[in-house]
C-alpha cells in the first residue's frame, strides 16, 4: 500500500464482489453507468455521485454496467489528514451513513478534472506534497455533496452501541459475548440485530477491522507476525494466517514482502 493510488476504469460489467474491506481509504466517482452497493439494504450509485469506503469496514459491490469510474485510495496517516474534518465523510459511514454522496451538477467537471491531474501528477511523480494539494481538493468536494437520505441510515442504538464498542476495542480479544455483554442484551438477540442491520455478523466486522489494522501494522512496523497477531486481538498466530490469507490472497510475510516496495 502507498500514500495513494489514483486512476480510472471502464467496466462493461461489474462483477459480483462480497464481504471485502481496505487496509486504505477508498474514494470512487461514478462519471457514467450505474453499480449496485450493498450496505445494509442495497442501493445505487449513480453518475456524480461518490462512493466511500473507510478502512475495515465491510462492503459488497453487487453489479454494474457501462461504468466509467474515477478511484482514489490513500493512507491518511501518510497525508497527516487522520485527525483532520475532511475526513468526517469516512467517519459518518462508519457510523451508518450510506456511503455515497450526491455532488452537484455545477461540481461534476471539476471533480474529473481534479481525478485527472491527480493522475497526471503520479505520472510525472510529482511531490507528495502536490499530490497531497488535489487529495485535499476532492476530499472538500466529498464534503460539499450531500448525503443520501441521512435520517434512514441510522442503525438501531443498540447496533450504534456494539459499532462504538467494537471501534474501541477490536484490538482486544473480543467476541459476541463481551459485544453483548457491554450493550446490555442477550449474545442471541445481538447476533440477529446486528446481522439484520449491517449485512455482516460480530465476528466478521471485527475480523475485517483487525484485518485492515494489520495492513496498517505490516507496512508501518517491523513487528514479526506472531507478534503483530497477538497485539491484534488474535490469541492463535496460525488462526491470524489462515484469516488474512483467507481474505488477501496471501501470507501477512507475503503480503508485506510485495506492499512494502
Amino acid at each position: 500500500m502507498h500514500a495513494l493510488s489514483v486512476g480510472e476504469a471502464f467496466l462493461d460489467t461489474l462483477v459480483e464482489q462480497k464481504h471485502g474491506s481496505h487496509a486504505e481509504c477508498v474514494l470512487t466517482y461514478i462519471v457514467a453507468g450505474e453499480m449496485t452497493v450493498a450496505h445494509r439494504v442495497p442501493f445505487q450509485v449513480l453518475p456524480g455521485m461518490f462512493n466511500i469506503v473507510p478502512p475495515g469496514v465491510p462492503h459488497s459491490l453487487l453489479e454494474g454496467s457501462g461504468l466509467q469510474v474515477l478511484w482514489l485510495s490513500f493512507c491518511p496517516d501518510c497525508l497527516n489528514l487522520t485527525s483532520s474534518d475532511l475526513m468526517m465523510p469516512f467517519e459518518s459511514v462508519k457510523r451508518g451513513e450510506l456511503p455515497a454522496r450526491k455532488t452537484q451538477q455545477n461540481r461534476r467537471d471539476f471533480i474529473v478534472t481534479l481525478f485527472h491531474e491527480l493522475m497526471v501528477a503520479q505520472q510525472r511523480k510529482l511531490t507528495l506534497e502536490v499530490q497531497r494539494s488535489f487529495v485535499i481538493l476532492l476530499l472538500n468536494e466529498l464534503n460539499q455533496a450531500g448525503a443520501l437520505a441521512p435520517n434512514q441510515t441510522q442503525y438501531n442504538a443498540k447496533v450504534e452501541s456494539a459499532l462504538a464498542y467494537i471501534q474501541a476495542n477490536f484490538l482486544q480479544p473480543i467476541g459476541l459475548n463481551e459485544v453483548s455483554t457491554a450493550v446490555h442484551v442477550s449474545p442471541p438477540y445481538l447476533a440477529t440485530l446486528f446481522k439484520r442491520e449491517t449485512g455482516y455478523t460480530v465476528g466478521q466486522w471485527i475480523t475485517e477491522k483487525r484485518l485492515a489494522q494489520a495492513c496498517t501494522q505490516l507496512l508501518h512496523t517491523a513487528l514479526p507476525v506472531s507478534q503483530l497477531a497477538e497485539t491484534l486481538g488474535w490469541s492463535d498466530t496460525t488462526h491470524f494466517i489462515r484469516q488474512f490469507k483467507k481474505h488477501l490472497g496471501q501470507t501477512p510475510a507475503a503480503w508485506r514482502k510485495e506492499n512494502k516496495k
